[in-house]
């Protein structure tokens, strides 16, 4: 056994690995939190005190430290010894606590004869008893049935000879045994004997002893066959009633035996093998799941597109001026699948609800928005919804839908090219049949139409000509110079499509002459004063190019798009 020696941190002394505390030094190793067993050590006696001390009980030398001596295992303290005997003598107790009803788990008992290391018998149950006058098969046989020949393998003598004679006994195997090996490999010819002649002259009883012979070989045969078969039977027997006591179950007896029960046994009282006592089997529950009768909902995707301005409208009563139709929309969302799109307008809550005054109350449009997506997607489609009206495109009407408002071509436009829906707004035609000859539009901002072109295009490959007409697909400004100061201005392409979309901030940058077409940067303006401090009468104001007056045609930037806080990059110059 190998031995570990380490040293003191304190007076680097070499010690046992197993010293609890230096006696040079007095240092603790390893600190005993037990106020029984630990003691004060004076360091100044532990100085001359020896390294060793005699056990109490047998008179070893025992080292200094140790709790038991080495030669009779005694305990060196008698405090240490009275502590264990008392630890001992009182156990300490088992606290029971009461499982709750909702953590309860049924389970069997454990057997009590496993502790004493003997191994339980399982049992099949019995249903009924035999009668006293059945003993078990075969009790009426004679005994003589049942006696076997002392060998069993040996076959019935043959008789040699006339008749009445008696039968001289052949042997059942040859002499050299039945396992003998052969000197032959199969169709191999056999080798020729030189006596041969002597082997033609045998005579007639020679010939009969090897016909005899050949006729044990196959009976041996047919034997080995047949019990072949017998072991296959008992093989396949024994399967199957392995595979029925898998499917039983096991339940304890008070004689400590176990009993198998079937599913069918569940509620009878059976009979115990081992004891012959009356056993009561409990009830078999199953853990019966649940299950959903009504049929699964399909999953529906929808891409939805939130305040769009729907307008159902005649268009020979439009008044052809700008904004003449701007006030007379529906707030309304646009659901877009696969399939079809699904115009939802927020006008039946209005007209429903009214207050004591008359006046409609204040909708929550965030939360009518959610109880919308929540009784979609548990009925699967847009049938369930109430308090809204909803209208349907079909994706072989989606190819109807046209641009119709900004048009450059005056004569392409239904409206001859005026704004009617307001200066910034961008409209298209909606193929939705309504009565009275009313025609479904709707209207929205810059980012809005951009979320519901990318997705016409990606669902239904329907691309309408916005960029053609003015509309910017994406966030571009014009590079500018400073008349005064040559400084760089930034003016957005497309002005009135940002100045009607409040999802971009936009920070003015500098002016532009109506007469010379001269750009002044905000900065030049402030620093020349035109147009005041505030820069409010730049209108009248002379522009110090050509002295003629600025105009009040403003420069902006972008200064916050959402398009660019999304993807993390700066409009395009």
């Amino acid at each position: 056994m190998s031995t570990v020696i380490r040293s003191c941190p304190g007076c680097k002394s070499l010690l046992l690995s197993d010293t609890a505390q230096c006696p040079e030094c007095g240092h603790v190793f390893y600190e005993r939190r037990d106020s029984v067993t630990s003691a004060v050590v004076d360091v100044g006696s532990m100085k001359t005190t020896s390294v060793v001390d005699p056990c109490p009980h047998c008179g070893e030398m025992v080292r200094a430290g140790l709790v038991r001596c080495w030669s009779c295992n005694g305990f060196m303290r008698e405090d240490i010894a009275a502590r264990y005997r008392d630890m001992s003598a009182t156990p300490q107790q088992i606290i029971y606590s009461t499982i709750p009803l909702a953590q309860r788990t049924d389970y069997l008992p454990a057997r009590s004869d496993t502790l004493k290391g003997e191994i339980p018998r399982a049992y099949d149950a019995l249903d009924f008893e035999l009668s006293d006058s059945i003993s078990g098969p075969g009790a009426d046989s004679s005994p003589a049935e049942f006696e076997l020949d002392a060998n069993p393998m040996a076959p019935p003598a043959r008789a040699v000879g006339a008749a009445g004679s008696t039968a001289s006994k052949v042997p059942a195997t040859p002499p050299d045994g039945p396992d003998k090996p052969q000197h032959k490999t199969p169709g191999e010819k056999p080798k020729t004997s030189e006596k041969s002649g002597a082997a033609d002259a045998a005579s007639p009883e020679t010939s009969a002893s090897k016909s005899g012979a050949k006729a044990d070989g196959n009976d041996d045969d047919l034997l080995s066959i047949a019990m072949q078969e017998e072991r296959e039977l008992k093989k396949r027997r024994g399967d199957k009633i392995a595979e029925r006591q898998r499917k039983m179950m096991l339940m304890p007896c008070t004689c400590g035996a176990w009993i198998r029960v079937s599913e069918d046994q569940a509620g009878k009282v059976v009979r115990c093998r081992q004891c012959k006592q009356p056993v009561n089997v409990p009830q078999i529950r199953r853990k019966v799941e649940k299950k959903n009768d009504k049929p699964a909902v399909a999953k529906l995707t929808v891409k939805w597109i939130e305040n769009v301005q729907f307008f159902r409208i005649a268009p020979t009563s439009i008044v052809l001026k700008p904004g003449s139709v701007a006030d007379k929309f529906v707030e309304a969302d646009l659901g877009i699948t696969n399939s079809q799109i699904v115009v939802i307008a927020f006008t039946g809550a209005d007209k429903k609800k009214r207050g004591l005054l008359g006046k409609a109350p204040k909708i929550d449009r965030v939360e009518q928005r959610k109880q919308i997506r929540e009784q979609i997607a548990a009925a699967g489609n847009f049938n369930s919804l109430t308090d809204v009206e909803v209208h349907s495109i079909s994706a072989e009407q989606v190819p109807e839908i046209r641009l119709v408002q900004p048009i450059l071509k005056a004569h392409e436009s239904m409206f001859a090219g005026v704004p009617v829906f307001g200066d910034g707004r961008i409209a298209i035609f909606l193929p939705i049949v309504s009565d009275g000859g009313l025609q479904a539009f709707c209207a929205q901002g810059l980012t809005t139409f951009r979320k519901l072109h990318e997705v016409l295009r990606t669902n239904f490959k329907l691309e309408l000509p916005a960029n053609e007409n003015g509309v910017p697909d994406a966030d571009k400004t014009d590079s500018l110079n400073c008349f005064i100061n040559q400084s760089r201005v930034e003016s957005v392409r497309g002005l009135s499509y940002y100045q009607q979309d409040s999802a971009f901030e936009l920070e003015l940058s500098g002016y532009r002459c109506k007469s010379c077409t001269a750009v002044i940067s905000e900065e030049g303006r402030k620093k020349n004063k035109l147009g005041g401090a505030s820069g409010s009468g730049i209108g009248k104001a002379k522009c110090p190019k050509c002295s003629g007056k600025m105009g009040e045609e403003l420069l902006y930037r972008i200064k916050k798009s959402p398009g660019a806080d999304a993807a993390g990059q700066s409009p395009e110059a």
